[in-house]
């Protein structure tokens, strides 16, 4: 299990992720950081110990993937390229995430896709985030005309 210090550890490391793009932890309700937090850990020490590396080296890549999904999160994608247009790669792939999971495809080690489960249906969910996941719900929901949908009858000569 983790230890205090591995706590702590990632508890900073997140505090450090977020203030870079100029936001922190109690900018949420203390339920949400816990619940960020305690997916953090489970993640950060099931990866660890899947492939035997130290938490510090799992930790980084972890933490600044989450980070970045509460950015999307909280902030919006339009903001944080108007703000941080040099994350553009990152805001992307934040999307990219959102759009996978609201269509369906979920992988079980995603640290967006749990963010996102924490964050999206919460109060501090960005009102352009939302509208993304809700078009993307509509996409994955309506079906697509196809020829057999409009009883073409095929062209004879």
């Amino acid at each position: 299990m983790f230890s205090f210090m591995e706590k702590s550890f990632v508890r900073r490391l997140l505090c450090n992720r977020l203030s870079s793009v100029s936001l922190a932890l109690n900018n949420l309700e203390a339920s949400v950081s816990k619940d960020i937090l305690q997916v953090l850990h489970r993640q950060v020490t099931a990866i660890s110990r899947k492939y035997n590396e130290p938490v510090p080296v799992v930790s980084d890549y972890i933490v600044s993937s989450a980070a970045w999904g509460i950015a999307y999160c909280l902030l919006g994608p339009s903001k944080l390229l108007d703000v941080y247009p040099e994350f553009k790669d990152r805001t992307e792939e934040a999307e990219m995430e959102l759009l996978l999971r609201e269509g369906g495809e979920t992988a079980e080690n995603n640290i967006y896709q749990k963010i996102y489960t924490i964050l999206l249906d919460s109060p501090h969910c960005h009102p352009e985030v939302r509208s993304l996941r809700n078009q993307a719900r509509l996409a994955a929901v309506k079906p697509v005309q196809g020829l057999h949908g409009n009883h073409a009858v095929p062209f004879r000569r």
